[in-house]
C-alpha cells in the first residue's frame, strides 16, 4: 500500500513539474527571441528523469549531441539535395565521430536526432540550428531547477519499507527455525527452510538497490541531509542483516543434518531454541527510525546472550550430537559478536 502510494506522489509531482517546466521555458524562450519555443518544453520533457543527478547527466548530454549535431550539419543541409541517402551519409559521418571522441551514447542519439531536425527545418527556417541550441540550453537548465528545488526526487521512504519488510522476514525466519527445533523436530523442514531463506535473499538484493537508488536520489538535492544520515544508517544495519542471511543459512543446513542423526536432548532443544528466538526479537526491532531506548534494550540482550554462551556449551556435557550443538553455538557467537 506504501509504496503504490509512493508511485502516485512520484507520478503526480512529475506531471506538476512537466506542466510548470514548459510553461515557464516556452516562455522564456520566447523572450530571448526564438522562432521555435517548442523545443525549449521538448528539453524540459526530456530531460526530467528519475532524479537529479541522472537528470543533469541527461541534459549535458543532450546539450552536447545538440552542439556537435548542428555545427557537423547546418553547413551542409543549405548545400546539399534533401533525401534519405544523404541524411543517412551525414548522420553516418557524425554519430562515427561522436563516437570517435567517445562520448556517450545517449549523445550519439541527440547526435542523430538533431541531424534529421535540422535536416529537416532548417531549410524552412534559417534560425532553426541556433534556435535548437538556445532552447536545448533553457529547457535543460528549467527542467535541473524544478527538478531540485520543486518536489525533488526522495526515495528515502521506498527504502525504508523494504528494510523493514526485511527484517520482518528475518525475524520470521529465526522464530521458525526455533519452532522446527522446540516443536516440529522431525517433520523435514529443511526445504521449506530453505526456500525461504532464497527469497530473504533475493528481497536482501532489492533491499540494497533500494538504499543505492535513495542515496542516487538524494544526490544535487538541497534538502537531503537529514535522509543522507538515516540512509548512511540504513547502510551500517544492512550490513546486519547480511550476517543474518548467512547465519540462518549454515543453521538450516546444521539443523539439516541434526535431524538425520535423531533426537536432540530435550536441554538443547530448550536452549537452541530460546537462542533464535531471542535473535528473532532483535531483528524484528531493528529498525532506524525506532527509539535509541528500545535498539539499547535489545543490544543488551544480545550481549547477555553471548555471555552466557560459553557457559552454556560447557554445562551440556553430553556427548551426543556434540559436533551439531558445538557448531550452533559457534555460529551464533560469531553473529552476536557482528551484530554488537
Amino acid at each position: 500500500m506504501k509504496r503504490k502510494k509512493n508511485h502516485f506522489e512520484n507520478k503526480t509531482a512529475l506531471v506538476w513539474k512537466m506542466a510548470i517546466g514548459s510553461a515557464f521555458s516556452w516562455e522564456l524562450a520566447k523572450l530571448v527571441g526564438s522562432d521555435h519555443p517548442y523545443l525549449a518544453p521538448l528539453s524540459v520533457v526530456l530531460c526530467l528523469q528519475t532524479t537529479i543527478d541522472q537528470s543533469i547527466r541527461y541534459s549535458f548530454h543532450r546539450i552536447v549531441g545538440t552542439i556537435i549535431g548542428v555545427i557537423l550539419t547546418a553547413y551542409l543541409v543549405s548545400h546539399l539535395d534533401m533525401n534519405g541517402w544523404i541524411l543517412g551519409l551525414i548522420m553516418l559521418g557524425a554519430t562515427f565521430i561522436a563516437k570517435w571522441l567517445r562520448l556517450d551514447e545517449t549523445v550519439l542519439h541527440q547526435v542523430a536526432l538533431t541531424i534529421v531536425l535540422i535536416f529537416t527545418f532548417e531549410r524552412k527556417s534559417n534560425d532553426y540550428a541556433l534556435d535548437r541550441i538556445v532552447d536545448t540550453i533553457i529547457g535543460a537548465v528549467i527542467a535541473i531547477l524544478i527538478h531540485m528545488f520543486l518536489f525533488p526526487p526522495d526515495f528515502t521512504k521506498k527504502a525504508a519499507t523494504s528494510f523493514e519488510k526485511l527484517t520482518r522476514q528475518l525475524s520470521e525466519i529465526l522464530l521458525e527455525l526455533s519452532h522446527w527445533i522446540q516443536l516440529e523436530w522431525g517433520r523435514e523442514k529443511a526445504k521449506m527452510m530453505e526456500d525461504k531463506i532464497n527469497l530473504f535473499s533475493q528481497e536482501l538484493h532489492n533491499t540494497k538497490d533500494a538504499l543505492n537508488m535513495s542515496s542516487k536520489s538524494l544526490k544535487f538535492n538541497p534538502f537531503s541531509k537529514k535522509h543522507e544520515s538515516i540512509l548512511s544508517m540504513y547502510g551500517m544495519e544492512i550490513k546486519k542483516m547480511n550476517q543474518g542471511y548467512q547465519y540462518v543459512s549454515t543453521i538450516v543446513g546444521t539443523l539439516k543434518e541434526w535431524e538425520k542423526e535423531g533426537q536432540p536432548s530435550s536441554y538443547d532443544q530448550m536452549e537452541v531454541g530460546n537462542h533464535l528466538k531471542t535473535l528473532s526479537e532483535f531483528f524484528e526491532n531493528l529498525e532506524v527510525l525506532q527509539q535509541n531506548e528500545l535498539k539499547k534494550e535489545k543490544e543488551t540482550d544480545l550481549q547477555g546472550l553471548l555471555d552466557l554462551l560459553p557457559s552454556k556449551m560447557l554445562l551440556n556435557s553430553q556427548p551426543s550430537y556434540k559436533l551439531y550443538r558445538d557448531s550452533f553455538y559457534l555460529e551464533t557467537k560469531k553473529l552476536l559478536k557482528s551484530l554488537l
